[in-house]
């Protein structure tokens, strides 16, 4: 039997750019715009890069980092944290009963726990994950956020592995500072229903800015 393709939040929004198109994880999702000069310029300056075809799940309970240890997965012990399990797993602490876990493109820990029944003995639940996934980049990142945001992200209110929920252009977003590459970026999370809008709005910014849209082989090797 065939399976359906998944499509990216942002898809719609992304028609009139022309994206050089692949599959990952059984969504299509923009492998790369234009050129690799012009990804380039563009990611230095203002990248706007879809990543909502990498895997996720959410779990939440009062016991649940007792499930995460029984699943030897390594967490954050403070809230509203981040830490990589394995090097290449994003987990992210949603408060003190709530994590986001985010496969990496080289990784597969979410398809395991998406699968999995064992749940009740422990009182966690898995929460549905449909989200739109960026990654941010550039020198000119920082205007951006500081435009937008509705919180003040400058000095250390979006440090070293530290989680911030806040609003950028009026959407609700979980935000985090990674490097990628040996670039800092900013990881961005949505409800995938405000994706277009959200992207739209970004990608006007950074196209002023004189950045724009880059693909996710800008940030990953797909092979």
């Amino acid at each position: 039997m065939q399976i359906a393709k998944l499509y990216s939040p942002v898809s719609y929004a992304l028609q009139d750019q022309v994206p050089n198109l692949g599959l990952i994880n059984g969504m299509e999702v923009a492998l790369s715009f234009g050129g690799p000069s012009q990804e380039e310029q563009r990611k230095q300056t203002l990248g706007i890069c879809d990543v909502s075809c990498l895997r996720r799940f959410g779990v939440k309970g009062l016991n649940i980092t007792q499930w995460l240890h029984a699943k030897s997965i390594t967490y954050p012990a403070d809230s509203n944290s981040w830490s990589l399990h394995g090097g290449s797993i994003l987990v992210l602490r949603l408060g003190s009963s709530e994590f986001l876990i985010e496969d990496q493109l080289e990784a597969n820990a979410c398809e395991p726990l998406i699968n999995c029944t064992h749940f009740e003995p422990y009182g966690v639940v898995p929460v549905q994950r449909n989200d739109t996934a960026l990654i941010l980049s550039g020198s000119k990142l920082p205007a951006l956020l500081s435009e937008l945001c509705t919180l003040d992200l400058r000095d250390d209110a979006l440090g070293e592995n530290t989680v911030v929920m806040t609003q950028l252009a009026g959407i609700s977003v979980t935000l985090i500072r990674q490097t990628l590459q040996g670039e800092p970026v900013v990881r961005l999370w949505c409800d995938g229903t405000y994706g277009a809008y959200l992207w739209q709005t970004l990608n006007e910014i950074a196209e002023e800015q004189g950045g724009g849209a880059v693909g996710i082989h800008a940030f990953f090797t797909t092979k």
